[in-house]
């Protein structure tokens, strides 16, 4: 499980391509165009990808699709999503599942709140959003239900056989693994689930928690790794502070 773009202890796709960090949007970085002509190009090596991560487009191998359709799918959790939305994003949510399909560029709501509505949908699984080139030369966002996505409808009968909570355990346990080390706040915020099970895995040996200064760190259970190599890992992946910050 890879992160197409933005900040995580997750592995992040963009800055594997440029060779460092990246400040800002990769747009506007100057392997733009390499890291857009990889991105263009690397689903048709089998890998899928969904907003799946905090909002954010996120890369991870076909095995995992039913599991993500299981969460996205699942009725009570999205009746739960909707009882959170923005009045603008139910709104919206509203006008998608009435018409089918929306194109922001005609939707009425101020653009860059409109934009924010959109944005929390996919964070919540409730929407498929794609890129449109329109008829006058710029790009639109169109919005349709997560229902009516290839997505959801190439993995829906694989994801009925699953039941919830293992989808839940699979996602938390892949997305730990991929980013080795990841501090407990930012792990319980990845999904649209939260923790989930979290604290029963760690209850049941499949997690590692542990200290180093005032973060709490997670990590996959493995006799491969002790404590010592854990903590040296966490204190590489603590992001550098920047001038101005304090200490909390």
């Amino acid at each position: 499980m890879v992160m197409e773009s933005g900040r995580a202890s997750l592995p992040v796709l963009t800055e594997a391509i440029a060779g460092r960090q990246i400040r800002g949007s990769w747009m506007a970085d100057r392997e733009v165009f390499r890291i857009y002509g990889i991105l263009g190009n690397i689903q048709k090596y089998g890998v899928t990808s969904a907003p799946i991560v905090g909002g954010k487009e996120t890369l991870f191998s076909p095995e995992l699709s039913p599991f993500i359709e299981r969460v996205a799918g699942d009725p009570s959790r999205q009746e739960q999503s909707r009882a959170t939305l923005t009045p603008l994003a139910r709104e919206l949510l509203d006008g998608v599942e009435r018409t089918g399909e929306v194109r922001m560029d005609r939707w009425p709501g101020p653009p860059r709140a409109a934009r924010a509505a959109r944005l929390l949908l996919m964070r919540q699984l409730v929407v498929w959003s794609r890129s449109m080139h329109t008829e006058r030369g710029y790009h639109t966002a169109v919005v349709i239900p997560w229902r009516a996505s290839a997505f959801s409808s190439r993995f829906t009968r694989r994801a009925a056989r699953i039941e919830y909570e293992r989808a839940q355990r699979v996602l938390l346990q892949a997305a730990i693994r991929a980013a080795v080390v990841a501090p407990e706040r930012e792990v319980r915020g990845w999904f649209v689930f939260g923790a989930g099970p979290l604290d029963t895995m760690i209850d049941e040996g499949r997690l590692q928690r542990f200290q180093v200064g005032r973060t709490t760190w997670l990590a996959p259970a493995t006799r491969a790794a002790p404590a010592r190599v854990l903590r040296e890992r966490a204190g590489r992946s603590r992001p550098a502070r920047r001038r101005g910050d304090r200490g909390r």
